[in-house]
């Protein structure tokens, strides 16, 4: 082998090395100035729920869906209902029919952010349901939040899911993305506003 080609395989594996060290510094950035959720409020008031809750990254889908991925029929739509929660309104939310799914961005979470909810409009069947799935990174497979079927009995207003569990795995810090499904043959829910609660104590 010439000395050319071995100084070139060589500044090819330093370049490829340098490019996976600054990905892997950029992510780890990521993740920690995601993991810190200083401005979270008591959103769930008005159903008497007391806990502190934070819009996950691009929660209320305020870029226009940025960062989430859209399958099977489920789209983004204008929907000025009135979420009636304490958090910031926003106009958008992803429609979900049967079959269709709608993934969240990347979330930061750890022992202190067990819980999440979402706010939710039934616009099908009374007892349609959507299921949630929560993926982590690196377990190679799906994890499905405790309550993983959730569904409104009141219809076509805009309602707080329950408190779903995030299994962090006594990690401390781990990267999760929340997928909402259209479970039912009539199923057709709204989905906005993603929140995750930090101060959680269990």
């Amino acid at each position: 082998m010439s000395t050319a080609v071995q100084k070139n395989r060589f500044g090819f594996l330093a370049l490829a090395t340098m490019v996976t060290l600054l990905v892997a510094a950029t992510f780890s950035s990521f993740a920690q100035a995601a993991c810190s959720y200083p401005d979270a409020t008591q959103v769930f008031a008005p159903w008497k729920d007391k806990g502190y809750y934070q819009l996950a990254p691009e929660g209320g889908l305020e870029a226009g869906g940025s960062g989430w991925s859209l399958e099977g029929g489920a789209q983004l739509v204008a929907d000025d209902g009135e979420r009636l929660h304490e958090g910031e309104q926003e106009e958008t939310a992803v429609l979900l029919p049967f079959g269709g799914s709608a993934t969240s961005p990347p979330v930061c979470v750890d022992d202190t952010t067990p819980n999440f909810r979402v706010m939710i409009r039934n616009l099908g069947a009374k007892d349609a349901k959507l299921r949630v799935t929560v993926t982590y990174e690196g377990t190679g497979k799906p994890v499905k939040a405790k309550n993983n079927d959730i569904h409104s009995d009141t219809e076509d207003n805009w309602m707080p899911s329950p408190s779903l569990k995030l299994e962090t795995d006594k990690e401390e810090e781990r990267i999760a993305r929340i997928t909402f499904t259209g479970k039912d043959p009539k199923t057709n829910y709204l989905v906005d506003d993603l929140y995750v609660d930090p101060f959680a104590r269990h």
